[in-house]
């Protein structure tokens, strides 16, 4: 299934490019330190996921259940749009911090719609974990590589985020820290994950529950009616 395979691509370059970050932005400690712990964490989380999707291949899915990645990833780039906002336009507070609730927002209520779908077609509640997960999962994988790509390629950008240099200057006073870039390399890097586990696979797993139980409640109440 090609979304199936798009997924996997993107874990795959979402681990190197954590690898990438570990040697691009080294600290006064590298290699070890608490970067070091937050890069393998981040590795053991991505090898986690990439083992789940080769040993399941989504080949208990039907074809239209199998779409939720697919869905899934189109949501993602609603999460590249709003990491663009962020970095190119950079809008101040709150104006962003409306915008970051916004998109968050239309995505939470894209995968539940999608989960509500899938339940109410198929009639079954684990339809809609199942869409639920799936398609929250892939939106979360496009957020993660677009964080990491961000981190490699685009650092000046979020150097030059007035916000970030307003936190940077508070966090350098009390903590004596020496780089702008290392220190944003590894909170970018945290909200990378971030977007992969919570807003995305365990999101899409309540989301699931939920649209799951609401499909398959509107499907028998319509089989009543009928």
């Amino acid at each position: 299934m090609k979304s199936n395979f798009i997924l996997k691509i993107i874990i795959l370059i979402s681990a190197v490019l954590v690898v990438v970050i570990f040697f691009q932005y080294r600290t006064a400690t590298f290699p070890k330190g608490m970067e070091l712990l937050e890069c393998l964490m981040s590795l053991f989380v991505l090898a986690g996921f990439a083992t789940f999707l080769w040993k399941n291949k989504l080949g208990w899915l039907d074809s239209k259940q199998g779409r939720s990645v697919e869905f899934g990833l189109y949501f993602g780039l609603l999460w590249t749009i709003e990491i663009g906002i962020n970095n190119f336009i950079r809008p101040g507070l709150p104006l962003r911090d409306h915008i970051d609730n916004s998109f968050w927002a239309a995505i939470a209520v894209l995968i539940l719609f999608t989960a509500i779908y899938q339940a109410y077609r198929v009639r079954k509640i684990s339809a809609g974990i199942n869409a639920g997960f799936w398609s929250g999962l892939a939106s979360g994988a496009v957020a993660c590589l677009t964080a990491l790509v961000l981190i490699v390629f685009g650092m000046n950008l979020i150097l030059l985020d007035p916000l970030n240099a307003r936190e940077w200057s508070d966090v350098k006073a009390a903590n004596g820290l020496q780089s702008m870039a290392v220190y944003f390399a590894y909170q970018t890097l945290a909200g990378a994950m971030m977007h992969l586990v919570i807003l995305g696979a365990m999101m899409g797993l309540i989301l699931g529950l939920i649209g799951g139980l609401a499909g398959r409640m509107i499907s028998m109440l319509k089989k009543n009616n009928s």
